[in-house]
């Protein structure tokens, strides 16, 4: 984040901190309705259960009841005492469909059936006198009763005739109901939720489809559900909260009621929560941004325009306004760049007055060294020429010497005209730029000490164009003279490239030297600038400068080290190009001057 706008850190961090907030708010919601539908949903199972179990009861009471009233029927004691097995089970199916049970069973006081009826098929007689003696044994007067894969909750009442100690037992009676998904509806209508009934680990009913039960069924049998509390199962696609209730617990197995309360409806109110949650946290995040974004300008504003009076600073803008605006830190922030701007502005006018001066010093000392170097060696000479035949010296050589340092100085001085020049009297007209080199190069070689250079011209591409011949031969001379001098200890090699495009030259020397020294090269074009050339004056360079930006071209250094030099000059090749070269030249000579 360092790298962006100051903007943009505080709009993402306090986006973060919203976020983390509304985020961690929602979350606790979101927790705290969970925990409550947890409970709710418990609690709704929990009072499933105990609803079942008062239905359970009322039912036990009412067969309980039946079974008493049936035993006490004259008609029934009667047929009892007949002892015909055949008598009694043709006789008591009025009795059965008076009580409306689903088993009905009248046996001798030994526990011998001798007559049965039941709704289903599959529950034989030998299978009731088998639980009925049972169930006498234990002394109960209840039980349940399973075989054949069928369940009965049964109740059981002697049949007695006579009172007091002249009574006697005639039989037992027996009554109950199957325990089917006719009991599971009937138990689940009242107790608002799935019924499943077992014993051991065997589903034996509910009112749940076939495919969950078969899911429901193979939870029993491997985990098996907690006695106490309850548990969320998932059978199939659907969830359900699942509580045990112990029905019987006796032989010869124990019987289990499980009361199953869908978790589906509160599993979509909890989606539809998420939903929304996530919904309130992405426009809680919009909204928030785009209130930021509106504050947050107010308070980067003032410091984007510091950044864009810092930026204007350093491009040499001391006009940029700076509105010391925005809170007070912000404001004194503006006030003291304000202040540093002006001291600055005046520092450098005052910096740039005392190199004026200080230049102006530098080129008057070395102007009079240079004239007076010069003018010396012309009197000395002058006074050998007019005591030449009473010393008897040559007087051509002579004449030479005093012709030599009268050129110099007139170099001299027209090198300072032509730098004083604001115009740039440049005559352009059509030339061959090849040819203009090659001049350039044979007048360096003239000089005696540079006849054994190897300078050699590679060009590439049509050579015509407009530009004035003398100016850039002068130019062109001078850089060449400046790569001799910096291969003067050297074997020197001096190699001009010369590319010509649609729009413009591109001419490089290129030399062997020892290449410019680090405290000259941001200086190196300026007037009056020289390192390591004992009769250098330091305007070469600042000439090829001038000659080539009038032409609206540039020169540069492309490249410099211990191997060499290269100076690379872009010059434009028609005069239609000409006018915006030159005006962008004059505007960077400007900016080069502030």
């Amino acid at each position: 984040m360092t790298h962006l706008r100051l903007r943009t850190q505080l709009l993402i961090a306090t986006l973060l901190i919203i976020s983390g907030l509304t985020g961690a708010i929602l979350l606790i919601v979101r927790h705290a309705v969970h925990l409550e539908i947890d409970r709710q949903v418990q609690e709704s199972t929990r009072a499933s259960v105990r609803t079942f179990e008062r239905v359970q009861q009322q039912r036990d009471l009412e067969l309980a009841r039946t079974a008493a009233l049936l035993a006490e029927l004259p008609p029934l004691k009667a047929l009892m005492t007949t002892e015909h097995a055949p008598t009694v089970q043709d006789a008591s199916e009025t009795f059965w469909k008076l009580s409306g049970s689903d088993l009905f069973v009248l046996a001798n006081p030994e526990g011998n059936v001798l007559g049965m009826h039941v709704r289903k098929a599959g529950w034989n007689p030998s299978l009731a006198q088998s639980s009925l003696k049972e169930s006498v044994e234990q002394g109960k007067g209840s039980a349940w009763w399973f075989g054949e894969g069928q369940l009965y909750r049964v109740f059981l009442r002697p049949i007695t005739a006579g009172e007091g100690a002249s009574s006697r037992q005639l039989g037992l009676l027996a009554i109950g109901y199957q325990v089917d998904s006719t009991v599971a509806e009937q138990l689940s209508s009242v107790s608002g939720g799935q019924i499943a009934l077992g014993t051991g680990s065997k589903l034996i009913a509910s009112t749940l489809p076939p495919a969950e039960e078969t899911h429901l069924q193979a939870v029993v049998a491997r985990d098996g559900i907690p006695e106490s509390g309850s548990q969320e199962t998932a059978l199939g696609a659907n969830h359900y909260q699942v509580a045990s209730v112990l029905v019987y617990g006796g032989p010869p197995a124990p019987v289990r009621c499980y009361v199953l309360v869908s978790l589906e409806r509160s599993k979509g109110f909890i989606r539809r929560l998420d939903n929304r949650i996530y919904a309130l946290s992405i426009l809680a995040a919009i909204f928030a941004a785009l209130l930021l974004s509106l504050f947050s300008s107010t308070i980067t504003r003032p410091l984007d325009n510091l950044v864009a009076g810092v930026r204007a600073l350093a491009r040499g803008d001391f006009a940029y306004s700076v509105a010391p605006r925005g809170s007070i830190e912000v404001a004194e922030l503006g006030n003291a760049f304000s202040k540093m701007r002006d001291d600055l502005l005046a520092s450098q006018q005052r910096w740039m007055t005392a190199e004026r001066i200080a230049a102006l010093g530098r080129a008057a000392s070395s102007i009079s060294h240079d004239l007076r170097h010069h003018l010396a060696a012309v009197i000395a000479n002058a006074e050998f020429l007019y005591e030449a035949e009473k010393l008897k010296l040559d007087r051509a050589e002579i004449y030479n010497e005093i012709k030599m340092a009268s050129d110099l100085m007139v170099d001299l001085l027209d090198s300072l005209r032509e730098l004083a020049r604001e115009d740039g009297a440049i005559s352009r007209v059509p030339a061959s730029l090849d040819q203009t080199i090659r001049r350039a190069v044979d007048a360096v070689l003239t000089r005696p000490e540079f006849r054994k250079r190897h300078i050699s011209i590679h060009t590439s591409g049509e050579m015509s164009g407009q530009f004035d011949p003398k100016k850039i031969e002068r130019a062109l001379f001078n850089l060449v003279l400046n790569a001799c001098e910096a291969t003067a200890n050297l074997n020197g090699q001096i190699r001009i490239d010369v590319q010509s495009s649609r729009d413009s030259f591109e001419i490089r020397v290129v030399d062997n030297g020892t290449g410019i020294p680090i405290s000259i090269r941001a200086t190196l074009f300026d007037p009056f600038v020289s390192v390591g050339k004992p009769n250098g004056t330091g305007l070469g360079l600042a000439i090829v400068n001038k000659i080539i930006r009038d032409h609206g071209g540039s020169v540069s250094v492309e490249r410099t080290s211990e191997n060499g030099t290269v100076f690379l000059v872009k010059l434009p090749r028609s005069s239609s190009l000409v006018h915006a070269s030159t005006q962008a030249a004059v505007s960077q000579h400007h900016d080069d001057e502030r």
